[in-house]
């Protein structure tokens, strides 16, 4: 049944949902769908019968009530059964699925390399508001999915590559900089860097940001991307 949801939607699936979804709660519900909850949030949601796809979201919060739910502006079928129940909409996060060219000017002396696990201490105290803890760090080097930014050899940020599904094709990047370095353009080059890497081997990144950070929000579009799309917050009523 995942695969026919993943396979409805318009564009590929957040990784910040695909990570509760993986750790999630699953009610599967017999001959009409399932949902993944994350502790009070529901973060999936399929019904088979997309036409009543709101009475089965209705049943579904009587049977295991929970208080808000997760998902994306272009789930429609989740969000046109929301509005028709009357529950409220909130935009919380920007979400980028598509990417115009875009040639930046590099900083003299900017590299982008994978990382050494000689890095990772350094890597840690670099993105400490950014990695959930340094377990995160090392699995991410692990994956062949962390990246070092450096100047003159001093590093000034990471970026991360993640893959979203098991093709292993669409990747979702994720960037920081050291707190003294930003505001200078390097988020954008780390982001720039990585999605013309990517897209020469054929992948496709995307990537998303909170509503709220608009200094994140301004480096990924001068990396090139365009926001069409937005992950939204919806509260059920009690």
């Amino acid at each position: 049944m995942r695969r026919r949801y993943l396979g409805a939607l318009l564009e590929p699936q957040e990784w910040f949902l695909e990570e509760q979804v993986r750790s999630g709660e699953i009610w599967v519900r017999p001959g009409a769908g399932y949902a993944v909850f994350a502790g009070d949030t529901l973060v999936e949601f399929y019904a088979m019968d997309s036409a009543d796809a709101a009475g089965d979201l209705l049943d579904l919060s009587r049977q295991r009530p929970f208080g808000q739910v997760l998902g994306k502006s272009y789930d429609h079928a989740l969000i046109n059964a929301a509005r028709k129940l009357g529950w409220r909409l909130v935009e919380t996060g920007f979400l980028f699925r598509r990417r115009a060219p875009v040639v930046l000017k590099k900083m003299a002396n900017f590299q982008l390399v994978r990382a050494r696990a000689t890095d990772l201490s350094e890597v840690w105290d670099v993105g400490r508001d950014f990695y959930v803890s340094r377990e995160e760090v090392e699995r991410l080097f692990q994956s062949g999915g962390l990246w070092i930014a450096t100047i003159d050899g001093e590093m000034v940020g990471n970026g991360t590559t993640i893959p979203v599904d098991a093709s292993d094709t669409v990747l979702d990047i994720g960037m920081v900089t050291r707190p003294g370095q930003r505001n200078k353009g390097v988020a954008s080059l780390i982001v720039a860097e990585l999605a013309d890497m990517l897209e020469i081997e054929g992948k496709r990144p995307i990537c998303g940001c909170a509503q709220s950070n608009l200094a994140s929000k301004a480096a990924l579009e001068k990396a090139g991307f365009v926001s069409e799309h937005r992950l939204v917050r919806i509260d059920v009523p009690e």
